[in-house]
C-alpha cells in the first residue's frame, strides 16, 4: 500500500505536504517529535484541520526527498501505531536494548529447540550465552548494581556452568523486566 500524500509546497529548507492519513492519527505531538528527532529537520509543525506537515530542514543534511521517503515509511505502518508511538517514545539507547534483548531471546529459544537433540551444549547455546552477556553489560550505567547482573551470576554459582542455557534463560528474562521499567521509567518522564 503506496502512502497517499501531496506535496502542498517545497522550497529549499521547507516542505509543506498534505497527508490524508493524519485525519486517522491524532498523536499529533508524537510525530512532530519523531520526525523533529531526524538528523537535519529543526522543526515540524502538523495542521489537522488542513491534514499537513510542515517541515524546516537543512537542504545540506537531508533532502526533500528523504523526507519524504520518511513520511511514507511512517504513514505506511499505520497498522502498528501503538508500536509505533511506543517505540518513538523509547530513547535510541532504549530501542538498542529492546533490540539486543529481542534478538537474543531468539537465540535462546533456538538453543533451547535444539537442545532436545545433543545433551552437549553446541553453537546455538554459546551464541545465546554471549549474547545475553553482551546485552546484560551493554544495558545501563552501574553495570555491576543491576538486578540482571546479579541474577546472572547468582545463578550461574547455583545451577552451575552445564546449565549455562538456563542461566542465560533467567538473566535475559530479568533484563527484560529491567528494560520494560526502563520504558515505562521513559515514558512517565515524558508526560511529566
Amino acid at each position: 500500500m503506496e502512502i497517499n500524500y501531496r506535496i502542498a509546497h517545497s522550497i529549499p529548507g521547507r516542505l509543506r505536504v498534505i497527508i490524508p492519513a493524519l485525519k486517522n492519527n491524532t498523536a499529533y505531538i508524537t510525530i512532530e517529535r519523531m520526525f523533529s528527532s531526524l538528523k537535519g529537520i529543526h522543526k515540524v509543525r502538523i495542521e489537522p484541520i488542513i491534514q499537513s506537515m510542515v517541515i524546516e530542514y537543512e537542504p545540506a543534511v537531508v533532502g526533500r526527498n528523504m523526507i519524504l521517503r520518511y513520511i511514507s515509511l511512517y504513514f505506511r505502518q499505520s497498522r502498528f501505531e501503538s508500536l509505533d508511538s511506543f517505540m518513538v517514545q523509547a530513547g535510541p539507547d532504549l530501542r538498542k536494548d529492546i533490540f539486543r534483548s529481542l534478538s537474543t531471546g531468539a537465540l535462546i529459544l533456538v538453543a533451547y529447540l535444539r537442545k532436545g537433540f545433543s545433551p552437549r551444549p553446541d553453537l546455538f547455546v554459546y551464541a545465546a550465552v554471549i549474547s545475553t552477556a553482551y546485552m546484560v553489560l551493554t544495558h545501563g550505567e552501574n553495570k555491576f548494581r543491576h538486578p540482571d547482573v546479579i541474577t546472572g551470576i547468582a545463578s550461574m554459582f547455583s545451577l552451575g556452568v552445564s546449565n549455562m542455557l538456563q542461566v542465560a534463560m533467567i538473566t535475559w528474562a530479568v533484563n527484560a523486566l529491567e528494560i520494560f521499567q526502563d520504558m515505562r521509567r521513559s515514558h512517565r518522564l515524558l508526560y511529566i
